[in-house]
């Protein structure tokens, strides 16, 4: 992936992945969001999905969009939990928010999880630490092309 510049540009890589306007799986969303339930549970937490989440992932579940020419290193638009202990860290990014997060992608190279929260915002959890990556889908996916520097989350604490 290119440094994504536009909406269309988004959309295009987005496109190229087999998204378009319109795309629905909510059976792969459920199951994929049941699963992922199911896990966060197993790792000591709980997960509700919130609307926002649902709505991206009944458009977007089950992509895999390419980071770069290396096809190890996509984004795979699945919530997943993506270490062990993920759940106590995905809740510290929730409660620092004052706003329930769920994952809605992760990428394959770094194990890093897009989240989004109860107003739509997309956050980005790392090893290197918990960032914001936009708004909206498009804002969140510029930001992630372009790379670091990225906000930090906790600018948006509560």
């Amino acid at each position: 992936m290119s440094t994504l510049k536009s909406p269309e540009a988004v959309d295009a890589w987005l496109a190229k992945a087999g998204w378009h306007p319109g795309r629905r799986c909510d059976d792969l969303a459920a199951t994929e969001i049941e699963d992922c339930q199911a896990s966060f549970r197993r790792d000591g937490g709980s997960l509700d999905v919130i609307q926002p989440a649902l709505d991206f992932l009944r458009e977007h579940v089950g992509l895999v969009a390419p980071l770069h020419d290396s096809p190890e290193d996509t984004v795979m638009f699945l919530p997943a939990l993506m270490y062990r202990g993920a759940a106590e860290d995905v809740q510290e990014l929730a409660d620092g928010l004052g706003k329930k997060v769920f994952p809605v992608a992760h990428d394959t190279y770094d194990g890093g999880t897009i989240l989004m929260d109860e107003a739509g915002r997309f956050f980005y959890l790392h090893h290197s630490g918990e960032y914001f990556l936009g708004n909206d889908k498009y804002s969140a996916f510029m930001n992630y092309s372009r790379g670091y520097p990225l906000e930090h989350a906790e600018d948006y604490y509560a």
